[in-house]
């Protein structure tokens, strides 16, 4: 078991860096899941505005009401200084001003620069109420277009934009996943750490063992061939295992329920995908790469892998074309379990399957290409010492 050992030695002194990857995975991760979206409550920006009504007339003060309703509107300022230092302290958020002339410039239909508005700060909110003021103009015009009076056109455009819609979002359910949500979106963003701890860690490692220095010393020991290889796949067998046991124990903790009713599909997706971890760092370490191509591999293969397959982005916010392509990627797969636990589509226990084997496949190839890379490897090598 010396190699055993010394690749479990190796292994330790090349886990400190994934140290920081896990904690910050378990603070991030435990508190959305811990997060209830539905008790998530959107409401409207308030603005700090000034209104300043110079026209006075029933239509300018009944569109200066519209604007200030779930504002807080404040008084007018005596002199432009101190308004600009009052929005630039963010006292106040937007200035609109209504010119005289202000109601016949409406009942001449024009929609353009009749009135006079400031800011300093771009934000959303300034955006929106930008927006709202041309639609203000331009719903008025339509109404004058039909023939109404200007100060009946102003009501009905108060009318029409004060009118807001009750949206309800509907969540698919199937059975009793949701009072699993919480576990589910914990095992949601999994992907994404098991590659950067186990690939940042397994693969340096490998990479460690196979110096020729090392290699040259274990082949001039008794060890077999056989019996050194079985013992690397028993240490970083051993390794996955930690890791994922780790992750399995702190969702146990999320909720308790981890290994009832469907759950148990949540933690063998978890399993398969720590399995294509692991095997995707065993191929890489075949090429032999430095510490810093390990990193770089990592970052780009998981953090390209979770954008594209679902993980950071639902899968349905993204386009027909970005799935088809994620369909090749594992990451894709797994994501497709966790939506069919949850109920974002309807769970189909043959689908779920369908998706596990393929993830299982995934594994299988990368374990044939590595065999195959280090077949050549040392084909290669032979060839090299015999023409030597």
């Amino acid at each position: 078991m010396q190699v055993f050992k010394a690749f479990l030695r190796v292994l330790r002194s090349k886990f400190g860096s994934s140290i920081f990857y896990i904690a910050l995975f378990f603070m991030v991760g435990v508190f959305m899941a811990k997060t209830d979206p539905a008790e998530s409550v959107w409401e409207k920006a308030k603005m700090k505005l000034v209104v300043e009504d110079l026209d006075d007339t029933a239509e300018s003060r009944m569109f200066a009401e519209f604007i200030g309703r779930g504002n807080t509107v404040i008084p007018a300022f005596e002199n432009e200084d101190d308004l600009t230092d009052a929005m630039y302290y963010t006292t106040v958020d937007y200035a609109v001003k209504i010119p005289a002339g202000f109601a016949k410039r409406l009942e001449a239909g024009e929609t353009e620069g009749i009135f006079e508005c400031r800011h300093i700060h771009d934000s959303y909110a300034v955006a929106n109420i930008q927006m709202l003021l041309d639609k203000y103009v331009n719903t008025v015009a339509a109404y004058r277009e039909l023939g109404k009076s200007t100060l009946e056109a102003s009501q009905a455009a108060v009318a029409v934009l004060e009118d807001e819609a009750s949206v309800t979002i509907l969540e698919k359910t199937s059975g009793s996943e949701n009072k699993y949500g919480d576990l589910l979106t914990f095992f949601r963003y999994m992907p994404y750490i098991l590659l950067s701890v186990i690939m940042n860690t397994l693969c340096p490692a490998l990479v460690a063992m196979n110096r020729k220095d090392f290699r040259f010393r274990t082949n001039c020991s008794g060890i077999r061939p056989q019996a050194y290889t079985m013992q690397i796949f028993g240490a970083s067998t051993l390794y996955v295992g930690i890791v994922w046991g780790t992750f399995v124990a702190v969702g146990s903790v999320i909720n308790k329920t981890m290994f009832t009713g469907r759950l148990w599909l949540a933690v063998a997706n978890a399993l398969l995908f720590a399995l294509f971890s692991a095997v995707l760092a065993i191929f890489i370490s075949e090429f032999s790469p430095s510490d810093t191509i390990v990193n770089i591999v990592t970052q780009v293969s998981s953090l390209s892998m979770c954008f594209l397959c679902g993980v950071f982005i639902d899968q349905s916010l993204l386009g027909s074309g970005v799935l088809a392509a994620a369909r090749f990627l594992p990451a894709y797969w797994y994501i497709r379990v966790i939506r069919l636990l949850t109920g974002e589509i309807p769970y189909d226990a043959a689908e779920a399957a369908i998706a596990l084997g393929i993830e299982a496949g995934f594994v299988a190839v990368f374990v044939l290409l590595a065999i195959l890379v280090r077949r050549a490897r040392y084909t290669s090598a032979v060839a090299r010492r015999v023409m030597a």
